[in-house]
């Protein structure tokens, strides 16, 4: 039997303010940016990083396939870094979509992992290593 193809709907997209020059990124930029390692685009624009709220799809994927923690893990992370000083704070979570597409439609340096079937106009959906949601081999499902 064949495996079941993997619907585009069912893929989680990595979205950015439009104003971004950026299109694609790797996997591995991906995981510096969510990691809170990589905390600028560019010297003048900071990266404002916008997850879904626990229990989540789109977190569960962050966690599991950009992270690799547990929900814990996650939460004792950003602690350390809040408190060594490193970051001011963790990123913004969200309990929606619709929330997460406004955050990264306001703020310029905005990302986000959003579920393609709530993709809407203005924003940017970023290639992961070359692939868009609903490629074959792209990361995040």
């Amino acid at each position: 039997a064949q495996p079941p193809q993997s619907r585009k709907e069912d893929d989680v997209a990595v979205i950015v303010n439009p104003l971004k020059s950026v299109d694609s990124i790797s996997s591995v930029e991906l995981r510096k940016y969510f990691a809170g390692e990589k905390r600028s685009w560019h010297a003048s624009l900071p990266v404002f990083l916008v997850v879904r709220a626990p229990e989540a799809r789109e977190r569960t994927i962050l966690l599991s396939h950009v992270l690799r923690m547990t929900e814990s893990e996650y939460k004792q992370y950003w602690v350390k870094k809040i408190y060594s000083g490193e970051v001011p704070r963790e990123p913004l979570a969200l309990f929606s979509n619709g929330m997460q597409i406004e955050a990264v439609r306001t703020e310029k340096g905005g990302i986000a992992l959003v579920s393609t079937k709530d993709l809407r106009a203005g924003v940017k959906t970023l290639r992961i290593d070359g692939l868009l949601p609903g490629a074959p081999g792209y990361p995040l499902k």
